[in-house]
């Protein structure tokens, strides 16, 4: 790895970092009107006659999970007509993971890019070499919303320029263990600290008839997300760190330990079957209905999963001295992740201002939620359900947080890649070792680190 490349992991890690020390200072409301300070609507460019005649705009965001269709439900539709009335909006769904990566290459190959958009590492890469992606940077520093987030900085790619804008909650989002408090009573079995008490609690429930453990498997996407860095990390955190900044590879021999605990997890029962073929929202289900006791998922599903008081939460157990769930944690989020702009945007001005007004909606929703954000609303701080309140004073003091390497790690072709493999991996029938030869290869072209 070049000297220049070194340097970009290590300011990457630096900023991802630095996220985390200084969001813990944010206020939380239970409004879903758009407050006093956020973005003020900008003036139409064009009158006739007297009359204001309204900016189309076109708009591309998530459509996946119950989230983000609330935002767009109950804080976007209700009022961006009151908080932008010279604009004519129209939104399309956009799906998720690499359904929204392939429409937005499309569209972008195409020329036919919408005016504000949902960004993401996955397709960052090719839109900002084809200049289709704003720099927001002098936007919001001249109109004042920078000035919103606790820390501008974490809004900043490895390049120093900003090209999305998010609510910030990311950096409270991890993966953990759900666990239904009820199932684990009826089956005799205790929360597991370690990995391999963790596989004797999964025999005993399905020992019980009970499906031990649940997560969305469809095009990988445990395993690229979270599980194969959880499984690395509970066994070497160092390890874990060295790869998502591009310092070691898949021969290291912790990466292929936690390679083969996802193997052995798919191999022996934990997951239900057909997992590999397991969609996000039917998984959900499985854990919602109790027809599965635990749920591999992140913590934004903490909010809708705590109206169920059977519900409470683990961090994955450790699978060796070198972890301590209370000094080591992933987090989610990238600088990447957010409302960006297109550069061809036919009225930029305005354009800027609808992705603030999606951010701050995105905030109004999280913080209703009790969640913490970094982006501040302007409201009065409200109270927290019992398990969000015992999420953060776990998650507040972890002194070594690890940004995702499914988000600053990968270009497509390498995301893409762990995806088809990580499926694989979950099917039981495929072998660590092939998992690792594939992606080392794949590894070693990867041309992240080359931005």
């Amino acid at each position: 790895m070049s000297k220049a490349s070194k340097l970009k992991s290590a300011t990457l890690l630096a900023a991802v970092l630095l996220v985390v020390s200084a969001c813990g200072n944010n206020t939380d409301s239970g409004s879903n009107q758009v407050s006093d300070n956020s973005p003020a609507p900008a003036a139409s460019t064009d009158n006739s006659a007297g009359n204001e005649k309204k900016i189309k705009m076109r708009v591309i965001t998530i459509t996946t999970d119950e989230n983000r269709n609330k935002i767009m439900d109950e804080y976007i539709k209700p009022n961006i007509e009151k908080a932008l009335p010279n604009l004519e909006v129209e939104f399309e769904p956009g799906g998720g993971g690499e359904d929204m990566a392939n429409k937005l290459k499309t569209l972008n190959a195409s020329d036919d890019m919408p005016d504000v958009f949902w960004n993401d590492a996955g397709y960052f890469t090719p839109l900002k070499s084809t200049g289709s992606i704003m720099d927001l940077t002098s936007a919001i520093t001249a109109d004042g919303y920078i000035d919103k987030y606790a820390v501008p900085d974490a809004l900043k790619h490895v390049d120093g320029k900003i090209y999305s804008l998010s609510s910030g909650a990311d950096t409270y989002f991890t993966p953990v263990i759900f666990y239904h408090k009820d199932m684990f009573e009826q089956a005799g079995v205790k929360v597991p600290t370690t990995f391999d008490e963790f596989m004797q609690v999964s025999k005993t429930l399905k020992s019980k008839d009970m499906v031990p453990a649940v997560t969305p498997g469809k095009d990988g996407w445990g395993p690229k997300l979270f599980m194969l860095q959880q499984m690395i990390q509970i066994g070497d955190p160092q390890a874990m760190a060295d790869l998502v900044s591009n310092k070691t590879d898949f021969s290291n021999p912790s990466v292929k330990e936690g390679v083969a605990r996802i193997e052995k997890m798919a191999k022996e029962g934990v997951f239900p079957e057909g997992i590999s073929n397991l969609d996000y929202g039917p998984a959900m289900e499985m854990f919602t209905s109790k027809r599965a006791a635990m749920l591999m998922m992140f913590t934004w599903e903490l909010p809708n999963l705590a109206k169920d008081d059977t519900v409470d939460f683990f961090p994955f157990p450790s699978a060796s001295d070198k972890y301590d769930p209370a000094k080591v944690v992933q987090f989610w989020g990238s600088p990447l992740n957010g409302y960006a702009v297109s550069a061809k945007t036919e009225h930029p001005d305005e354009a800027v201002k609808l992705a603030e007004f999606l951010a701050m909606a995105d905030a109004l929703y999280f913080e209703s939620t009790g969640a913490p954000i970094s982006l501040k609303t302007g409201n009065a701080a409200s109270e927290k359900s019992p398990l969000m309140q015992k999420f953060i004073d776990w998650y507040n003091p972890i002194p070594t947080k690890i940004a995702s390497f499914a988000l600053n790690s990968l270009d497509a072709r390498t995301s893409a890649e762990l995806s088809s493999q990580g499926a694989n991996l979950l099917t039981g029938e495929y072998a660590a070792d092939s998992f690792v030869t594939a992606m080392d290869k794949i590894w070693s072209e990867n041309t992240w680190f080359d931005n």
